[in-house]
């Protein structure tokens, strides 16, 4: 049986077990012993008592002993196993039983039970984030502020997965896009940029009771963009316009930013609160389908988007 010390190092004629392979090791195995079922002891300061133990011994006349192994393969993440003192030596006083090949497949079966874990977890804790998201969305539908907005998106940036075509980005708030740098007064200052590994987002607030469509017809069967609309559309391609003229100068003073093709992002009103015709909704859709670089999207869109990614989280 190899001893309690090959948690830490192999014999002094071998080379150690890299701490990075025991670190590795005991983060795939969350802390727990691989054997099933299994509640090691807790020590007083409440960090369970492990071992690190070989799959094929090290030493010749060990368990499991495999003279094909090279050092290196002896002292690889592939030979090692953690389990508590009971079942290490549970394990090594009965070699026939639990062969090399069955403590392969007892940790790989254990890592797969944390894998399992660690996402259902995961999954709890985004969809449960999200809930929360959409519990304020419920309460705060008819809140008037871009201030308001602003704050809420800024502590939930997740809220703009949808939007942002669920790519990863890195949200910056209140951006000089005409100015020095990203951060720097001066310029055009942009509700939030959101970048990442090769493109920017340039996302511009309204609010969900901001009204989308004039509220008389402009001619016809045809209704305008409310004032506010066109507006902040044009404040958006002003934006955009005045990031790629500045680029240079911008992506010196910020290391790392990328703009190859900027895209721009409109939140504004809820068509769920709106009423709108047959007309006025196909004006609707005509214009914001109109834009190949810019997007508008409402409020009841976005969080109806984010519903259904808690529904699926929760399946």
């Amino acid at each position: 049986m190899d001893s309690p010390n090959d948690r830490f190092s192999a014999s002094r004629s071998r080379r150690a077990i890299p701490a990075s392979l025991i670190k590795i090791a005991f983060g795939r195995s969350a802390n727990r012993c691989a054997f099933p079922e299994c509640s090691p002891v807790m020590l007083d300061n409440g960090v369970p008592l492990l071992e690190i133990a070989f799959i094929s011994s090290v030493s010749a006349g060990g368990p499991r002993y495999s003279p094909s192994l090279t050092p290196a393969e002896q002292n690889s993440a592939g030979n090692i196993i953690i389990l508590c003192p009971t079942h290490h030596r549970l394990v090594d006083a009965n070699p026939e039983i639990f062969t090399a090949e069955e403590l392969v497949n007892i940790r790989d079966a254990h890592y797969e039970r944390v894998h399992r874990a660690l996402s259902t977890e995961q999954k709890r804790t985004t969809s449960s984030r999200l809930a929360d998201l959409l519990e304020i969305w419920a309460q705060s539908r008819e809140t008037g502020s871009e201030e308001y907005w602003q704050r809420l998106f800024s502590d939930h940036p997740e809220a703009f997965s949808l939007a942002l075509e669920g790519r990863a980005y890195t949200l910056s708030s209140k951006c000089y896009v005409g100015g020095k740098s990203i951060g720097n007064t001066g310029g055009n200052v942009l509700d939030f940029l959101a970048q990442h590994s090769g493109n920017v987002a340039l996302v511009e607030i309204k609010t969900p009771t901001t009204k989308l469509l004039a509220t008389q017809k402009y001619r016809g069967n045809v209704y305008a963009p409310s004032r506010e609309l066109a507006g902040s559309t044009v404040q958006a391609l002003e934006y955009r316009h005045s990031l790629i003229s500045n680029l240079p100068t911008l992506a010196f003073q910020t290391p790392g930013l990328r703009a190859t093709q900027p895209m721009g992002v409109i939140i504004i009103g809820d068509l769920g609160q709106e009423e709108m015709s047959e007309d006025g909704r196909r004006s609707f859709e005509l214009y914001r389908s109109s834009f190949r670089d810019l997007k508008i999207m409402t409020y009841d869109e976005l969080f109806g988007g984010l519903q259904m990614l808690v529904d699926i989280l929760r399946d």
